[in-house]
């Protein structure tokens, strides 16, 4: 409520300020103390000016829990503190500075208690030092250093990693002193502090994905002095991918260190750029091993975005883990001469007929992915024969509806234009529309859509691409129509409203008649969608578009006449508003009668009802232009009297709205009505 800020609890913050104060000074429950530092952050983070008399309070009540016994409470303190820091401001000297050094002799006190609470506490107040407390920690920038270089080793694993947490962030503050070597020092800051982590992240199981993640983050904030440990951490980061390998852990497998590894290559690459690419390659294929993740996908596209000489290296990896995946072989390369061999025999591709006969049968399609492994095994001469890393990895990978839903979202997020994706689309990806999982269905459609889309093969009314783009619309029409879950209706008609290439195959007379039906469904979003998308394509073809478009004209002003609540008006007034942006020039022998039927109703509507009237008029007078000139005088009226309602501003904005489109598309400007 704090976050919406709702006036009857902002004008309660003094109450509860004082009361999150009195709950940290004396309470000794930790779900109050953990309650009051959490509306405080809150308060905070809403910028209250009222705020700023409490300051001095909040930074007293916060030592305690900043050393408290519980972790969980010293962690909340600091984020708290780290809110509260933001209200300082830092242009007045004379009263940040004050503060600032509050808090550091707060840090050196914790420190000197030699506890774990103590230590902990002292290096969560280091870490919002330097990140709010501007230039001031630059004079203390070398005992900070000294603290997190003495407690990286601490035998406590929460204080050892609040310290190895602490050194991207003196690398981010002060990149210059965090590399400089300094006199009487053989090595710099960072050199101890990459030396110190690639160690570890060699030697210790546990701290392992904290090292990478925190050796990333150091090449992001120092990339040029950086490039002497990148041969180092690229070799810890083959050596953690191939122990995992040997472990056999499953492939997908929920792994913090994989995941920290992945993220470390992809904050590498950006850090780096194409420097990078000769370590890579050797790690590329090991990245496959953990399987499909969501993580993977993540680096990978940093790494085709940072290093594009590996595009062409992690698309053909990507296809054949997805096509694995989903189909149970790997993805076959465009061959131009069978392609066209194929075709006309009128026969699919012999390559994924292996699969279907394999892999269908498992009823992988159908959502039984418990099955799905017996695709492998009638594919498994070729796959076993096969050295490559990735087509082991994804043939170890248990496939599930999660596991589906990721690989079809890979083909959408990445981009395969280089690769023919016809067959693969046509004889695969489409058969996914009908499995049992309304997330796949789903992700399916998004899947084909973009595809489809991106591709200019399938733009053209003619040549390779026509066929597919013609049976991938109707897929798309028949899925919206008869899928069961609204939501994948909803996704199949919005990628047919987006799909503005689709239309010269949308504009069949069979897709036309399937459309109409939508205008049945139970779903508004749907109906107003698929409202849009017939009349764009009435000026596609009109002939069979214009009767049934008429009727509904007829019938949506027949609703909105006899409709018995606010509800039901505004939908009508909706597919009103978007027939009449959709179809201008279809539409205009009716805005007459629309107008007609909706100008009596703008004055004793509501405000939300009123709105969308005003904004139904706005649309007819950019089509109607001189046939709203005979209704002026009411029309002005009304439109003035709606700007005069100080009660609603977005009735007041869509007054507006139609007040500019009369004047500039019906030359009411002429008369001087204001």
């Amino acid at each position: 409520m704090i976050e919406k800020r709702w006036a009857s609890v902002m004008s309660s913050v003094e109450t509860e300020v004082n009361r999150s104060l009195e709950w940290l000074g004396s309470e000794r429950n930790e779900v109050r103390r953990m309650t009051a530092l959490r509306i405080i952050e809150v308060l905070c983070n809403s910028d209250l000016v009222s705020l700023h008399l409490y300051i001095s309070k909040i930074f007293t009540e916060l030592r305690n829990p900043l050393r408290n016994q519980r972790h969980e409470t010293r962690m909340a303190a600091a984020c708290t503190l780290g809110a509260c820091m933001e209200l300082i401001p830092m242009s007045e000297r004379n009263v940040r500075n004050p503060w600032l050094n509050f808090l550091y002799e707060e840090l050196q006190r914790n420190q000197q208690l030699e506890s774990v609470e103590g230590y902990h506490g002292a290096l969560l107040i280091s870490q919002e030092l330097l990140q709010h407390g501007g230039m001031y920690m630059q004079s203390h920038f070398g005992q900070v250093c000294d603290m997190a270089l003495k407690l990286k080793e601490y035998r406590d694993p929460i204080v050892h990693k609040a310290a190895i947490a602490l050194l991207p962030v003196l690398a981010r503050y002060s990149p210059q002193e965090f590399t400089r070597v300094n006199t009487g020092s053989s090595e710099s800051m960072m050199g101890r502090a990459c030396n110190y982590l690639i160690t570890l992240s060699r030697t210790s199981d546990r701290d392992r994905a904290a090292a990478f993640l925190a050796l990333g983050n150091i090449a992001q904030f120092c990339s040029t002095e950086y490039r002497s440990f990148l041969e180092p951490t690229t070799r810890a980061i083959r050596d953690a991918l191939i122990q995992r390998a040997k472990m056999r852990i499953p492939p997908a497998e929920a792994d913090e260190t994989v995941t920290a590894v992945l993220q470390t290559i992809a904050t590498l690459a950006t850090a780096m750029g194409p420097a990078l690419t000769r370590y890579v390659r050797d790690i590329l294929d090991l990245m496959f091993t953990a399987g499909l993740s969501q993580a993977l996908c993540d680096s990978l596209l940093v790494l085709e975005r940072e290093v594009s000489q590996l595009q062409p290296a992690i698309q053909g990896r990507l296809l054949d883990m997805v096509s694995i995946i989903l189909v149970g072989v790997p993805f076959r390369p465009s061959q131009q001469s069978l392609d066209d061999l194929e075709q006309r025999m009128g026969t699919m591709s012999m390559h994924y007929a292996t699969a279907q006969n394999g892999h269908r049968s498992g009823a992988a399609a159908n959502g039984n992915t418990a099955n799905g492994a017996s695709g492998r095994d009638a594919y498994a001469g070729t796959v076993s024969d096969s050295t490559s890393l990735v087509v082991r990895a994804a043939n170890n990978i248990h496939v599930t509806n999660d596991t589906l839903v990721l690989a079809l979202r890979t083909l959408r997020i990445f981009d395969f234009s280089e690769e023919n994706l016809s067959e693969f689309v046509r004889n695969e990806i489409l058969r996914y529309l009908t499995n049992s999982s309304a997330a796949v269905r789903k992700e399916a459609i998004h899947a084909v859509s973009h595809i489809v889309m991106a591709d200019p093969l399938y733009r053209s009314m003619a040549g390779a691409g026509v066929e597919v783009a013609s049976e991938v619309v109707q897929r798309l029409v028949s899925a919206a129509v008869i899928d069961v879950d609204r939501d994948v209706r909803l996704m199949a008609v919005q990628m047919l409203k987006k799909g503005i290439c689709f239309d010269f195959h949308m504009g069949k007379a069979q897709n036309i008649q399937d459309l109409f039906l939508l205008l049945n469904d139970e779903v508004f979003e749907v109906r107003l969608t698929v409202l849009a998308v017939i009349g764009r394509l009435a000026n596609m073809n009109p002939a069979h578009v214009m009767p049934s478009l008429r009727r509904m004209v007829v019938q949506l002003l027949t609703e909105l006449e006899f409709a018995r609540s606010n509800r039901e008006s505004e939908e009508c007034i909706q597919l009103l508003m978007v027939l009449v942006r959709a179809a201008e020039n279809w539409v205009r022998p009716y805005v007459g009668d629309i107008f007609s039927t909706i100008l009596p109703r703008i004055d004793d509507a509501p405000a939300q009802l009123a709105s969308k009237l005003l904004d139904t008029v706005a649309a007819l007078a950019r089509v109607g232009g001189s046939d709203l000139v005979p209704y002026s005088d009411e029309l002005l009226a009304s439109i003035i009297h709606a700007l005069s309602d100080t009660s609603n501003a977005t009735k007041r904005m869509s007054a507006l709205q139609a007040l500019n489109n009369c004047a500039s598309f019906c030359g009411l400007v002429i008369d001087p009505y204001i």
